[in-house]
């Protein structure tokens, strides 16, 4: 009687043992899924990110080559008026100016916002 209630006992302490060691595994094999999903969702999160500043650049660049092709316009037409009207001349070389003013805001205004995003914690060279 000794022998199978020991047997019993042992089948049970087994039992409870790998049903123990299940459970553990499936915990570990959930926590290690649940990291690499964060991973994941982070590395989307910098992409994501990448993607709005390349799309903010392109237009940046966009306008900023319509600006200095209208710059360029106006001084040619400033040099060609010079001998002829240098009353529309100066008109042109002001407007020349300002479009250059409002040129170089642009860029400013861009590398700043560029710098600002760069500095902010979490940003994706961080993160590697």
């Amino acid at each position: 009687m000794l022998p199978v209630m020991l047997s019993i006992i042992l089948l049970l302490t087994l039992w409870y043992f790998v049903k123990t060691v299940r459970i553990n595994y499936q915990k570990h094999c959930e926590i290690t899924v649940q990291k690499y999903l964060q991973s994941y969702v982070l590395e989307a999160d910098s992409y994501a990110h990448i993607l709005d500043q390349n799309r903010d650049l392109q237009n940046t660049y966009y306008g900023i080559g319509q600006s200095l092709a209208a710059l360029h316009i106006q001084i040619q037409v400033a040099q060609k008026l010079w001998q002829l009207n240098p009353t529309q001349a100066q008109q042109s070389l002001s407007e020349a100016y300002q479009l250059s003013g409002s040129l170089m805001y642009e860029v400013r205004r861009t590398v700043k916002s560029l710098n600002e995003d760069n500095e902010k914690p979490g940003f994706f060279v961080d993160r590697m």
